[in-house]
């Protein structure tokens, strides 16, 4: 416990890299599909690497399934998530809308509580009462501007998304074998399910697309700048923090506060970056929102 807290939380903040990027590469012409697709291949090739060099437990076929099926299946979801987000966020409040999807901490909190025997304690059942509460809140900002109608709806689509991503992510956790698998493998299965929907989600775009065409969008120096980006930070976080933190946390029959540590941070990290550098604007209802939501996920642990 020792370890996971501080990690987890150092996790939620580099998470919130990719909340700027998603916000920020669309105003800079740069294709977040795209972005991600050739984020997954880098991914997935540096993963597999390590993956065959430094697995030394031997795994049954059943552990791999699950662990693989879970991981792989959760990222292709949040894949399509992070599209839904990055379209919400040109319409609405960037620091809002990210609170609210990251709120689908509630998913695998459930998850851990209803199937794995997680305890539910009266602290931790408030605490879901007033995450519920700020989902509430962010919900009724209203939508002044003719450009800004239709946020909420996206955003509510990612935040399903979002939930079933963190749910399937949690679980293999629980299960002891599970967790021998090393962090590598696990990243390699995730950058997998990244790449395959990028793949089909790309493909109706970039299909007419020459070799010169590629060439020119990968040599631009933005693309570049994200990448680097998400995979300096993302990396390291998913080998030496994420699933080691979540492994620690289930074994310590504490697996469902894992991504409330996660989130919380995660969303102070972002509304920072969009207070002080976006200069956001909120009404008092998304404020109250967005200050009921930290407030719940610290409730949770």
């Amino acid at each position: 416990m020792f370890f996971a807290i501080p990690a987890l939380i150092t996790v939620g903040l580099s998470w919130s890299l990719t909340g700027i990027v998603m916000s920020d590469a669309p105003r800079k012409k740069c294709d977040t599909a795209f972005l991600l697709l050739v984020s997954g291949v880098l991914s997935s090739l540096i993963s597999l690497f390590f993956f065959l060099f430094l697995q030394k437990e031997a795994l049954s076929w059943k552990v791999l399934l699950l662990s693989s099926g879970c991981y792989f299946t959760g990222s292709a979801i949040n894949y399509c998530m992070l599209q839904f987000m990055s379209s919400a966020m040109q319409k609405g409040p960037n620091g809002v809308i990210w609170s609210f999807i990251q709120s689908a901490l509630i998913f695998p909190f459930l998850t851990g509580v209803i199937f794995f025997g997680d305890k539910l304690t009266p602290l931790r059942g408030a605490g879901l009462l007033v995450l519920l509460l700020a989902l509430i809140f962010l919900g009724l900002g209203k939508e002044n501007k003719e450009k800004e109608k239709g946020w909420k709806k996206i955003t509510f689509a990612a935040f399903i998304m979002a939930g079933i991503t963190l749910s399937l992510n949690s679980i293999p956790s629980y299960f002891p074998e599970a967790r021998n698998l090393n962090s590598m493998g696990r990243t390699f299965m995730s950058g997998c399910g990244t790449l395959f929907a990028a793949i089909f989600y790309c493909y109706p775009k970039y299909r007419n697309y020459t070799k010169e065409m590629f060439l020119t969008e990968l040599k631009r120096p933005v693309l570049w700048k994200y990448i680097f980006t998400l995979k300096l930070f993302g990396l390291i976080a998913s080998y030496l923090l994420l699933y080691p933190g979540l492994d620690a946390m289930a074994k310590a029959g504490a697996g469902c506060i894992s991504y409330p540590l996660v989130i919380g941070s995660c969303i102070m990290g972002f509304n920072l970056y969009s207070l002080f550098i976006l200069r956001e604007k909120w009404s008092f209802l998304q404020a109250a929102g967005t200050i009921l939501c930290i407030a719940g996920e610290f409730m949770l642990i």
